[in-house]
């Protein structure tokens, strides 16, 4: 016995098929649009820990990846990594920002000379803000 499918019913098939297989391949399947900043933010703290003073950018770059922003200075630069959640609308210039970055310091040779906010604020009262 043969089984006649008529042309739409074939359409149909074929439609829904593709769009089951689209579905399939989106992230996460309707998940937390948000899921993806959390786990970043997650890595990050955890690839912080291994900072250690004396590193090259190089070896920062090995352990953390590419930094959410960077600050140049006459005396080196300040990379920055997320740390909390929050601040997705807005400018960087956003007075919470001190609360979400952690700042990681380098001299003008490219080594960390230290990390942190309380460290940040003391290199820039210290050495001051003028940037290039």
């Amino acid at each position: 016995m043969r089984a006649i499918y008529s042309k739409s019913h074939l359409f149909y098939f074929l439609f829904l098929s593709a769009l089951l297989s689209l579905t399939s391949c989106t992230r996460g399947g309707g998940s937390n649009p948000f899921a993806k900043d959390d786990g970043e933010i997650k890595e990050n703290i955890e690839n912080l820990m291994g900072l250690a003073v004396g590193m090259t950018k190089g070896q920062v770059f090995e352990l953390s990846g590419i930094a959410n922003y960077v600050e140049g200075y006459d005396w080196g630069s300040v990379w920055f990594y997320k740390i909390r959640k929050g601040g997705t609308v807005g400018t960087l210039a956003d007075k919470d920002i001190a609360q979400r970055y952690m700042p990681v310091v380098f001299d003008n040779t490219d080594r960390v000379m230290g990390y942190g906010r309380k460290f940040y604020d003391q290199t820039l009262s210290d050495l001051g803000t003028g940037q290039f």
